[in-house]
Parts: structure tokens; C-alpha cells; sequence
């Protein structure tokens, strides 16, 4: 909610100078957000994690928390859950766009092509369980290598940090200035925006999450055109402030709506249509096409 406020509900000339789809979502599509990625999305992702949690805490997996308590062990266990959770998440979404059946169910994320923080996790439950295995990746990574668990601390710190802080940066929709948007090393908010809006079945464009080495390893770029960086745009003359009051700021969508338990009551129908339906696959070709 916090970057959502910050990005939408109080856009400026600066940040909107960032934004890699100069257009707003409608609030109608924010709804159809809500309702997949945090409705639907939030019992799904905790699933994994809770069951985790409750056979420790029964004592079957009470040797999860029996790892040794040095700084050591825990750095050790950051480096294992980083590399391990960013392999996995770009394999399984890898396969969510080169599988045909895992695509049918991976596709609903895509139908917000102009993507914000709350379609951080807006999956079906299928997608989000899996994606949210990260305990049991680690794990076997580390017994492969030390024959122990990872600390039971650092992983949940990690994929907390990583799934939940660099998704939401990954879905704000704008590009921060300090950070490249074609960095060597790390996928960025424009690239996953790229994403979003023009990969399909069997074209994956940026399936990583944090490092970009698994896309390189397949090639998975965007060399194209039809969409550029902000700071490109800015370059062409496309993002002055001329355009901003006379083009943008009239037609900002507003939010406050959403606060609206009438606005729910009339458009719920709408959004669950973005985001499970074929408006959902309407509204994303438009927002490719540049609509």
C-alpha cells in the first residue's frame, strides 16, 4: 500500500518523469490488482510457509531451527537462499511462459500490462504455491552442499526482502534514477515492465528476478522498440512538463475511489473480468499497442 500511495495516489511531474508507461491504470484495473493479488494471492503464498512453520513447530522438523548460531552459518545461509531462491524463481516463471499448461494459469498475471505494486503476487493459487517453495529449495541446495539446513532465520528474511521489497519495486511501474534500466548485473523495474507488457507463451522476456544471468543464459532480452525506458523518452522530448499539465494531469485517474465500498459494489464484476477473464487479455494488448 505504501508504494502505491507514494507512486499513484500522489503522482508529481518528477516521478511521473520515471514512470515507464506515461498512462495510469484505471482504477478499475487497480481492483482487479486487489482482488488477485491480495485476496486471492495471500492465503496461497502463506500456504507453503504455514505448513512449514507448523511441522516445526510439532517437532517433525525441529532440526530446522538446530543450525549453528554464528554469523558464519548465517552467511552462509544468506548466500544459499539469495542464489537459490532467484535460480528457482526465474526456472518456474521461465516455464510459466514455455509450458502451455503452466502458461494457461501464469497468463491472468499478465493481464495487467501496466503493472502496479499490487500486482506484486497477482497469480492464481497454482503459480503462487509454487513459486512460494522457497524453504524446501534452499534447504536441498544446502544439504547438497553441507548436509544441514539453512538458517530458518535468513531464509524467511530473504525471501521477505526479495519477493516482497524487489517485487513491489519490480510492479511500481516508474525507474529509479540511481539505477540503470539496462543494468549488467540486476533485472529492473523498466525490463519487468517490458515483461509485463509484450511476453506471451513460449517469449519470455526477463524471467529473472534479482540477477539477469539466468536470461542471459537463454537469451530471454528485449531489443525491440516498441517500448523504451523513461530516460530514453525523456531524451526524445516526450516527458516535459508541458506534456504533464497539458496531456497527463487532466485525466489522472483518481484513486480515492477505491476507498469506495460503492465503487466495489459496481465494478467488481469489471475487474475480476481484467483479472481472469478476456477483458484482462483486452486491456494488455492495448497497453502493448501503446493504447
Amino acid at each position: 500500500i505504501p508504494w502505491f500511495v507514494y507512486f499513484y495516489a500522489y503522482p508529481t511531474y518528477e516521478k511521473w518523469r520515471f514512470k515507464s508507461n506515461p498512462k495510469y491504470p484505471s482504477p478499475t484495473a487497480v481492483l482487479g490488482e486487489i482482488f488477485l493479488g491480495v485476496f486471492l494471492a495471500n492465503p496461497s503464498v502463506t500456504f507453503v510457509p504455514s505448513i512449514h512453520m507448523a511441522l516445526i513447530s510439532s517437532g517433525t522438523l525441529r532440526h530446522h531451527c538446530d543450525t549453528p548460531l554464528t554469523w558464519q552459518y548465517r552467511l552462509y545461509s544468506f548466500v544459499v537462499v539469495l542464489i537459490a531462491v532467484d535460480v528457482y524463481s526465474w526456472w518456474w516463471h521461465y516455464l510459466g511462459h514455455w509450458a502451455g499448461r503452466l502458461w494457461a494459469v501464469h497468463r491472468h498475471h499478465h493481464h495487467f500490462a501496466n503493472p502496479t505494486p499490487f500486482s506484486t503476487i497477482a497469480d492464481l493459487p497454482p503459480d503462487n504455491i509454487m513459486r512460494s517453495l522457497y524453504m524446501v529449495v534452499a534447504n536441498a541446495a544446502s544439504f547438497c552442499v553441507t548436509g544441514l539446513p539453512v538458517d530458518v532465520d535468513v531464509i524467511y528474511f530473504v525471501t521477505a526482502i526479495t519477493i516482497g521489497f524487489y517485487g513491489m519495486y519490480f510492479h511500481c511501474g516508474h525507474e529509479l534514477s540511481f539505477l540503470p534500466y539496462n543494468h549488467p548485473i540486476l533485472n529492473t523495474s523498466y525490463q519487468h515492465y517490458v515483461h509485463h507488457a509484450l511476453s506471451y507463451k513460449r517469449k519470455p522476456y526477463y524471467t529473472g528476478f534479482i540477477f539477469k544471468f539466468w536470461d542471459d543464459l537463454v537469451g530471454a532480452h528485449y531489443s525491440g522498440t516498441q517500448i523504451i525506458p523513461a530516460i530514453e523518452d525523456q531524451r526524445l522530448g516526450n516527458r516535459s512538463r508541458a506534456r504533464w499539465e497539458e496531456e497527463v494531469l487532466p485525466n489522472l485517474p483518481d484513486y480515492s475511489v477505491l476507498l469506495s465500498a460503492s465503487f466495489w459494489l459496481q465494478n467488481w464484476r469489471q475487474a475480476l473480468g481484467m483479472a481472469v477473464g478476456q477483458a484482462g487479455v483486452a486491456q494488455r494488448c492495448a497497453v502493448a499497442k501503446g493504447n
